[in-house]
């Protein structure tokens, strides 16, 4: 039986002698199942405000009378899938909890478990991996390289401050590296990192300027440069909508395809401008990975508040880059209990066969749980996000799940730090 873990006044952690952890999905809350060990670089955090729920003997739910005990999550690194959420009942004037993507745990045999599952396996996307000890000479010789480009500069902060794996990849100049280009945003998302309109703080700065086309195509160049497997990505999470540039997103990806002809120029998007987009194809885009946290309209836009798009420009712009031959992802938010829920599932489905989605890449959504589920209009009840995923992959057979992207043709002949772990 997976025991109650909590943290004490003190701020221990403890596991419950005899109360049972339960977890929650969306609305519902029960006993946790396939519960794993706590994965290499995954931290436990403590949840101010919450009073963990258990179950005891009777079956029921309950929060426990220990005075001052407090309710614990997990987050888990990249490559990790969240099955569960905790459980807890908030205690007076709880603060909103930081954009985080909390994940239910508990004690089994003495030891943190969490519930999650695996999803992806890229050295590329390591935390832990032993070349990222080199940041700091990586940083200096790409100061030295391009002395004048305000995109090092910014994403200097990136790789350190905020431990952004995509820019340091770009520094340590292999697999996806970042490349930021819009100040500006026409949506305001619940779970944006980079800026927030309402309750919750940000735990990152926005850019603050607009890179120039000849800044852009700059960096780009030197990150494709070092290697024919290296990979370039618009829309990072420190800034807004890359498709709010218009010509200078073009102009810089003319650029770039021009020194670099086989290059997958990628661009993680809202898919809110399919006109923009179709301009950046032919100026070479070839890969597009599309922001999705619900395919049902009302809960698109609870989530969005889309300025003046939906999820028709969303379906258009899929299809612009599948037309011409591109690589299309879907990255999916997923929240438990509302992504498995089986409208979910069946739009879901719908959406990768009408559209030529060649991956879902699957993310936990970094929110508070309750603030999030408060803002829902209706509630929904799911299958479980284990079940979600295999039946994701029974009914979509020719469909990559996973949780990182990859370059655009797929190389047959992969670098070792790109090999699997």
């Amino acid at each position: 039986m997976p025991r109650l873990l909590y943290a004490t006044a003190a701020g221990r952690l403890r596991a419950h002698r005899s109360l049972q952890a339960v977890a929650r999905s969306g609305w519902e809350i029960g006993p946790p199942d396939r519960l794993i060990p706590l994965p290499e670089g995954a931290t436990l955090v403590h949840l101010p405000g919450r009073v963990p729920l258990a179950r005891g003997a009777g079956g029921a739910n309950f929060p426990i009378e220990e005075e001052g005990a407090v309710a614990v999550a997990a987050v888990m690194p990249p490559g990790y899938l969240r099955t569960l959420l905790p459980a807890y009942a908030e205690a007076g004037d709880a603060p909103v909890l930081p954009l985080y993507g909390y994940a239910a745990v508990a004690d089994v045999d003495g030891e943190p478990h969490v519930a999650g599952l695996r999803t992806d396996r890229w050295s590329a996307w390591d935390p832990q991996a032993e070349d990222r000890q080199r940041i700091g000479p990586a940083l200096r010789a790409a100061a030295r390289a391009l002395p004048e480009n305000r995109l090092v500069q910014h994403l200097t902060t990136c790789a350190t401050d905020y431990r952004c794996l995509t820019a340091q990849n770009l520094f340590l100049r292999r697999g996806e590296g970042a490349i930021p280009v819009s100040p500006a945003c026409n949506a305001a998302c619940l779970g944006c990192i980079s800026e927030q309109w309402g309750d919750v703080a940000s735990p990152q700065t926005r850019m603050a300027f607009a890179p120039t086309p000849p800044e852009i195509a700059e960096l780009a160049g030197w990150h494709l440069s070092a290697d024919d497997t290296n990979f370039v990505s618009y829309g990072q999470g420190c800034e807004g909508e890359p498709l709010t540039r218009g010509a200078a997103l073009v102009d810089a990806t003319r650029r770039i395809r021009a020194a670099a002809p086989a290059a997958t120029i990628h661009i993680n998007t809202n898919a809110s401008r399919p006109n923009v987009l179709r301009r950046l194809v032919e100026a070479g885009l070839n890969s597009i990975r599309i922001s999705i946290f619900s395919l049902d309209d009302a809960r698109f836009r609870a989530y969005y508040r889309p300025v003046g798009y939906g999820l028709e420009q969303v379906a258009e712009c899929a299809d612009v880059v599948a037309a011409a031959g591109g690589q299309v992802t879907i990255n999916l938010l997923t929240f438990p209990g509302i992504s498995d829920s089986r409208p979910e599932i069946e739009a879901l489905v719908a959406f990768i066969d009408r559209h030529g989605v060649h991956q879902v890449q699957l993310r936990s959504l970094n929110v508070d749980p309750h603030w999030l589920l408060a803002r829902m209009a209706a509630e929904t009840r799911g299958i479980g996000m284990r079940a979600f995923v295999r039946e994701l992959a029974a009914r979509c057979p020719g469909l990559q799940l996973g949780n990182f992207t990859r370059p655009w043709p797929v190389v047959k002949s992969m670098p070792a730090w790109a090999s699997s772990t």
